[in-house]
C-alpha cells in the first residue's frame, strides 16, 4: 500500500516536471523553432496535463468538461478585451470542442 502511494507521488512529480520541461521547449520553439516544434511542445503539454489530471482523480471526460466551462467563462468575462482573444476565436474553439465531444 505504501509502495503504491510513493509510486503515485513520484509519478505525479515526474508529470509536473515534464510539463515544466515542455513549457520551456515551447518558449524556445516560439522564439526560434518551427511549426513542428511548436506543435510538438503544445501537444506534449496538453497530453501531460491530461495524464496528471487522471493521476489526481480527474477523468479525461471531466477535464474536457472543465476546458469547455473555462472557455465559456472566458467568453462571458474577458473576450474582446484589448489584449484578449476575440470572441470569434473562443467560439471557434467551442464549436470544435463540442463537435469532437458530441455535445
Amino acid at each position: 500500500m505504501d509502495d503504491d502511494i510513493i509510486k503515485n507521488i513520484r509519478l505525479i512529480e515526474s508529470l509536473k516536471c515534464e510539463i515544466l520541461e515542455w513549457i520551456g521547449k515551447l518558449f524556445y520553439a516560439l522564439n526560434k523553432g518551427t511549426d513542428k516544434a511548436i506543435l510538438q511542445a503544445l501537444s506534449y503539454i496538453i497530453m501531460q496535463c491530461y495524464f496528471l489530471g487522471n493521476k489526481v482523480g480527474i477523468t479525461f471526460h471531466r477535464l474536457d468538461e472543465g476546458v469547455r466551462e473555462s472557455a465559456l467563462t472566458y467568453l462571458k468575462e474577458r473576450a474582446d478585451g484589448e489584449e484578449e482573444l476575440s470572441s470569434d476565436e473562443v467560439l471557434n474553439f467551442l464549436r470544435y470542442h463540442d463537435s469532437r465531444s458530441g455535445q
